[in-house]
């Protein structure tokens, strides 16, 4: 059965349907009031490339010349050089527009899709309708890594087919019915993972595929098709797609039963052939032709636009401006396909291999970014303008407790016996500038020691909490601050505690070892966690504007378990009748905590305070506590 494959000529049609693919798409994600199902453009191209992909590697089994390697070559010449070019857009557009939480998402992105990875990023991080996504330049590509997926695989299915002469034909319509039973029965239940999965969508491509097979085994009878009935199919294709395209919307269950829409109108249209009336009059058109032509580069442009355009203008992106946007994106198109992607696509395999190079660099750099926590450094000189950065150690500190290693170690009037000592974590640290501040007028020397995620309470090694690294050296530094004459103070700092049983017999036990040795002991609850990033108080010029103008953090906003923790805090301080310095009071005011000071921030970032925030909050700070203080 097989001597009966035959090749194909180029259609310009299918071109065109591209064009029509692409058009969709890019409506809704302009104008998704408007264009409510535009979304399953994706869906048509997945069954053109099911229907070519599969065309082409049966042909060139027929002709005895099908090579794995230079499928696969021929791939990447294909796909890798825009995709390249988009991702270094991205990383530029991030590197000078982009918050470090931001940046570091991006970061994550351009990894997990230089690895055609990112529909498996995306099912554990966003759905594909919510809002969220209009600030992921990257999302779009959750597709391609399908597509990708899917050629991975697919032709060393269809050459073992092709080799063992099983029937092509019912094997793809036995794989077909598979993943779109998948699709049907888990739509319900884990509507998501159905969205990203390739195992749920593949049947799209598929589609295409069984249609590339029918119509090769059966070329004849199909060119026996009266031109009626082949204006029939591509009417009805058409009229398929437009309700998709106009009637679905992000309230369906999609793909589920609605994706047949799409992907049976392109089947449709596809098996009309060119001189079918819609094919001819319409997608052959020369305008749909040439769109078709730039779809893919113009499919990778038009979002990343729209997105930065999103991000810039904090979610107030003019129509105007989107149009704009996706003409600019037109333009990008037609120069990548023009100047850039002709560069590789017909070059041999030293090019896809320096493609190959290219991808793993960028991919490499962006997993970068998002390991380094995106590159925060990029701003922190714009919030060194708004309040500060203190420094981790000072060259005193260090010599003093050179034995303990510290991660955190600053000291005022080292030379003096030391009097009172802050330990804890980074949070505890950030405390520091305020309570030297207070410690250097009352003339008392003062230091803090502490590590990263280290809580200043004694621990044994055998609890859950207790850390390899650091554990031994915090309960080394409690025992010798306890035995310490010199020693009149310890202040505990930490960050929101889950204040548990194990927590709080620590906390406890702690607080008991330090009084017993005639210690004072200060509690110093941790700031609030922030649900936004301070620098949009003040943006990033030239490309971010302030986004957040009223720079005020909502006290409904704030994580319930911080105030849970709150009070079980003030119950341990009061029941060892000591200072609890409570940090939330000297922040938030009623139902709003404002962040914003007179030249400065009272935070450097969500969880931290700045140098200046912190001076102001300890400014009524006092070691002595109050009667009947419950702070």
């Amino acid at each position: 059965m097989y001597s009966k494959y035959h090749s194909i000529t180029y259609r310009k049609d299918i071109d065109g349907l591209r064009a029509l693919a692409v058009v969709a798409t890019i409506a809704y994600h302009a104008f998704p009031n408007l264009v409510s199902g535009g979304f399953v453009g994706v869906d048509i191209f997945f069954v053109i490339s099911g229907f070519l992909i599969t065309k082409i590697i049966l042909e060139n089994l027929e002709s005895n010349t099908f090579s794995f390697a230079e499928f696969y070559f021929r791939r990447i010449r294909r796909i890798f050089p825009a995709l390249f070019l988009i991702f270094i857009t991205c990383y530029a557009f991030g590197w000078f527009a982009l918050y470090a939480s931001e940046f570091k998402g991006v970061g994550l992105h351009i990894a997990s899709s230089a690895g055609f990875v990112q529909n498996f990023i995306l099912l554990n991080e966003v759905a594909y309708f919510e809002r969220s996504i209009d600030t992921k330049p990257l999302v779009h590509l959750w597709s391609l890594s399908i597509e990708e997926q899917f050629y991975l695989l697919w032709p060393a299915v269809i050459w073992i087919l092709y080799k063992v002469r099983i029937n092509l034909l019912s094997a793809v319509l036995i794989l077909m019915l598979i993943s779109f039973s998948i699709n049907i029965y888990n739509i319900k239940l884990d509507p998501i993972t159905i969205f990203y999965s390739p195992l749920s969508r593949s049947w799209e491509l598929l589609v295409g595929a069984l249609w590339a097979c029918i119509s090769l085994r059966n070329s004849q009878k199909l060119n026996q098709l009266s031109q009626t009935v082949l204006n029939v199919f591509s009417w009805v294709g058409l009229l398929l797609i437009t309700i998709a395209v106009f009637w679905i919307s992000s309230k369906n269950s999609f793909p589920g039963w609605w994706a047949l829409l799409p992907t049976v109108g392109a089947v449709l249209l596809i098996s009309a052939n060119s001189n079918a009336s819609v094919n001819k009059l319409f997608l052959s058109n020369n305008s749909m032709v040439w769109l078709g032509v730039i779809s893919y580069p113009l499919y990778l442009w038009h979002w990343i636009l729209l997105s930065f355009g999103h991000i810039i203008s904090a979610g107030t992106l003019s129509d105007f401006h989107k149009i704009v946007l996706i003409l600019v994106a037109i333009g990008l198109a037609y120069l990548t396909h023009r100047y850039w992607e002709g560069l590789f696509r017909h070059k041999g395999k030293k090019v896809a291999v320096l493609l190959i190079a290219l991808m793993t660099l960028i991919g490499y750099q962006g997993w970068s970014v998002y390991v380094r926590d995106g590159l925060d450094f990029r701003h922190k000189h714009i919030l060194d303008l708004h309040g500060g950065r203190p420094p981790h150690t000072d060259k005193a500190c260090l010599q003093e407790f050179a034995d303990y290693q510290p991660t955190f170690c600053r000291s005022s009037y080292i030379d003096k016996n030391l009097e009172t000592v802050l330990i804890g974590d980074s949070i505890a640290h950030n405390h520091f500038s305020g309570l030297e501040h207070y410690y250097s007028n009352t003339g008392k020397s003062f230091a803090m020691i502490g590590w990263p995620g280290t809580q200043p309470f004694l621990k044994k090694p055998e609890a859950e909490n207790y850390s390899l690294e650091t554990g031994h050296k915090m309960n080394q530094l409690i025992v010798d601050l306890a035995h310490d004459k010199n020693v009149k103070t310890v202040i505990l700092g930490f960050r929101e505690l889950a204040m548990n049983n194990l927590e709080k017999a620590q906390l406890e036990k702690t607080i008991a070892f330090l009084i017993y040795n005639v210690k004072r002991v200060i509690l110093i609850s941790p700031p609030p966690n922030l649900s936004f990033e301070p620098i949009e108080c003040v943006g990033m010029p030239p490309f971010r504007p302030i986004i957040s103008k009223e720079c005020t953090q909502p006290v409904k906003d704030i994580n319930s378990q911080y105030f849970i923790a709150r009070v079980e805090l003030s119950k341990v301080a009061e029941n060892y009748k000591i200072k609890l310095f409570d940090t939330y009071r000297q922040i938030c005011i009623d139902d709003a905590c404002p962040l914003r000071m007179e030249n400065a921030l009272l935070y450097r970032n969500k969880g931290y305070l700045s140098v200046a925030g912190s001076k102001k909050i300890f400014e009524k700070f006092t070691e002595y506590r109050n009667l009947g203080e419950h702070q």
